[in-house]
Formats: C-alpha cells, structure tokens, sequence
C-alpha cells in the first residue's frame, strides 16, 4: 500500500515537473519580439498631443518574452 502511494506521488511530481518545464518551446512575442519591453507611438487625434505611446513593458507578454 505505502508503495502504491509513494509511485503515485512520484508520478504526480514527474508529471507537473513535465508540463511546466518540457512543454514545446514557447512562442516568441510579436509585438516587442521577445524582448518584453516595447516603445511604440502611433497617431492617435484623441491623446494628448496626437500620438498614442506605449513605453516600457509589454502589454502583450507582460515583459515575459514569450506568450
């Protein structure tokens, strides 16, 4: 019995090492192409001064890199 509970808990860890750490390689951000920090501007008439910006870390990836 204890070696049944000992094989199913080394299975679980196996399995969650496995899904966070040898999932397919990632997908590259697109919007700051991996880097996580984006500096864009384009025209916008509602922002001030015409040009909406963003600055900083990716909105997209969260500064990650990857999505």
């Amino acid at each position: 019995m204890e070696l049944a509970i000992l094989t199913i808990v080394i299975m679980v860890a196996i399995v969650v090492f496995m899904s966070k750490f040898g999932s397919g390689p990632k997908v590259r951000c697109t919007r700051c192409d991996g880097t996580g920090q984006v500096n864009e501007k384009w025209p916008d008439p509602s922002q001030p001064g015409g040009w909406h910006r963003v600055d900083g870390t990716c909105p997209k990836c969260k500064g990650k890199g990857k999505v």
